[in-house]
């Protein structure tokens, strides 16, 4: 593999250095977005001594012809990651045909690409967080606020310095850039303001504002576009997610069926986490919202929880708030719901959690609606209107 270091360099890939150890920042990483989904594979395989893990992928390059991209352990599912580089290989889906036949390789999948889910609306004369009193939830702040529930937030990164969010980011963690550097983009601010911008200044008021909130940035957003992410940015997110004991995942984001998301997520579900996905802005529900177990959140009949997502005022970079629109805001309401759930009864499994939420959907002006106050009372609980 040495021969290959001077190739890497030139590519921009390279950002450690032989020989690997088992501590977590020596492992090879790359910047998500420098990974083309169409030509770099992401392998999985049984977790090893790191000696033993660069021998083989130093047989693997030979054997197949690609590069070594990336790597990281992925504890969650006790394997170890490869990411290949396959841009010089003529026939990708016959290379992974034969790497689906080799005994040494777990798994095998392109890295795929996924989007933040958003409809934009900047009418600065909309009422102003409608969405809490449509979803009932301010009469349940006296009974939970959402203390003690932890919530993990796959997105684009969060302005933690926002005045209505500087005090309620537990924790911020970058899976995009190998060399984090602080950043504030549109789309998980806007997501973490919903879900539990804090209730003590003269901004706005979360969902559940005394939630713990973990921001993990899986995707990017540059010069005001939608944002994006990718199966090894979202992978790395949802293992920290797990091994760190988050309550709820947040993902508010959309995009092609993933295996490895898949195993991930479903890890997730029998860690006992609460995971809600944007439904996405279609007739159909999108990935991974449509996976079983996930609870999916928009306005998709069916199977989803509706909730708030048309003109809702919340947080933006710059200690500023705008309004937005989507499955992604659909899904952070959601999300804010459970952990006021979770605070007042913390034995709801997501099951259970997921039960509750369908029993709770009421009719607002002919519209399906979740009613949070029926979510976490019980159908048979008064609520205030």
């Amino acid at each position: 593999m040495i021969r290959f270091l001077a190739l890497f360099a030139a590519l921009g890939l390279i950002v450690g250095a032989l020989p690997r150890t088992a501590s977590a920042q020596d492992w090879r990483l790359a910047d998500a977005n420098t990974l083309a989904p169409a030509t770099f594979l992401i392998l999985t395989i049984p977790q090893d001594e790191p000696q033993a893990l660069a021998a083989l992928a130093d047989t693997l390059e030979a054997d197949f012809g690609v590069l070594l991209a990336a790597e990281w352990p992925l504890n969650a599912l006790a394997v170890h990651c490869f990411v290949f580089d396959a841009r010089n290989v003529p026939d990708v889906d016959g290379l992974i045909d034969a790497m689906e036949t080799d005994a040494r390789i777990r798994t095998v999948q392109r890295v795929r690409s996924f989007s933040l889910t958003e409809v934009l609306h900047t009418d600065p004369l909309l009422p102003l967080q409608w969405s809490l009193r449509s979803l009932h939830v301010l009469p349940i702040h006296a009974l939970s606020l959402g203390e003690g529930v932890r919530v993990g937030i796959v997105d684009s990164a969060i302005d933690g310095g926002h005045p209505d969010l500087a005090n309620r980011m537990a924790d911020l963690r970058d899976f995009v850039a190998v060399e984090p550097t602080p950043l504030a983009e549109a789309h998980g601010t806007a997501v973490a303001g919903v879900i539990g911008a804090a209730a003590t200044n003269e901004g706005i008021v979360g969902v559940a504002p005394s939630a713990e909130m973990v921001g993990l940035r899986a995707c990017w957003q540059q010069d005001g576009a939608p944002g994006v992410c990718n199966s090894f940015s979202l992978a790395r997110a949802i293992n920290f997610a797990i091994l760190n004991e988050v309550d709820v995942l947040n993902l508010s984001v959309g995009g092609p069926e993933d295996p490895l998301l898949t195993e991930l997520i479903e890890a997730a579900l029998d860690a006992g986490i609460v995971v809600v996905a944007a439904s996405g802005e279609g007739e159909e529900l999108v990935y991974p919202a449509a996976l079983d177990g996930v609870i999916a959140a928009g306005q998709v009949a069916g199977r989803s929880v509706p909730a708030p997502m048309i003109d809702v005022l919340t947080t933006a970079p710059g200690a500023a708030h705008r309004y937005v629109s989507g499955s992604s805001i659909a899904t952070a309401h959601v999300s804010g719901v459970v952990a006021l759930m979770l605070a007042k009864d913390p034995t709801l499994t997501p099951a259970a959690i997921s039960e509750r939420l369908q029993e709770a959907i009421r009719e607002v002006e002919a519209q399906p609606m979740l009613n949070a106050c029926t979510a976490i009372l019980g159908p048979n609980e008064a609520c205030a209107l």
